[in-house]
């Protein structure tokens, strides 16, 4: 095995944590008309325990039912892309120059000790901070471009005093699942 398949192979496997099986809730499909399609859908869903936004964007005037179909495919699969999202960002994490931990950094930066505390145990020796605030991205918003040159953008948060905070860490990923980057936005 070479190194590059080592990379590979760490970022389709799953981590060693538990990963939580989440629930997506179904959009209603039925108010698009392919044949006059709207620029902007939207929906706010249960995904488990919390809130997920929902935008399609198309910047076309109609589609078929075939690739409406495929879209609808790729909505099912989101529990299964956030899962590998969060392999993406660890491995992005590990990297020298990494947007992530630059992300991370920003919330080390800016908080302060007790801002810090209630996202993160500040007694927990195991982990780093960074690795300790990295477990508390939540997906909050998906948002599917059918014509881009990528497919879908997955936007992460850190919760503070219990609601998402406005600097995302942006992942985009192809129709097929595969990276195409990640960013950080505010």
């Amino acid at each position: 095995m070479g190194i590059f398949d080592f990379f590979k192979k760490n970022i389709t496997k799953p981590e060693n944590r538990k990963v939580k099986n989440r629930i997506l809730e179904k959009p209603d499909f039925t108010k698009i008309n392919i044949e006059k399609l709207e620029n902007y859908y939207d929906w706010t869903l249960n995904y488990g325990e919390r809130k997920l936004n929902l935008d399609l964007n198309f910047e076309i005037e109609s589609t078929n039912q075939s690739e409406l179909n495929l879209i609808i495919e790729f909505v099912k699969k989101i529990p299964e892309f956030d899962n590998q999202n969060r392999n993406y960002i660890k491995s992005d994490f590990e990297q020298n120059v990494s947007m992530t931990l630059d992300y991370l950094n920003f919330y080390l930066d800016e908080l302060d000790e007790s801002e810090l505390g209630r996202i993160i145990n500040l007694n927990n020796r195991k982990k780093s901070r960074n690795n300790l605030l990295m477990e508390q991205l939540n997906l909050i918003r998906v948002g599917i471009y059918p014509q881009a040159s990528y497919f879908a953008t997955f936007d992460y948060s850190i919760d503070i005093d219990k609601e998402p905070c406005n600097q995302l860490l942006v992942v985009n990923i192809n129709r097929d699942g595969t990276l195409d980057y990640i960013t950080w936005e505010s």
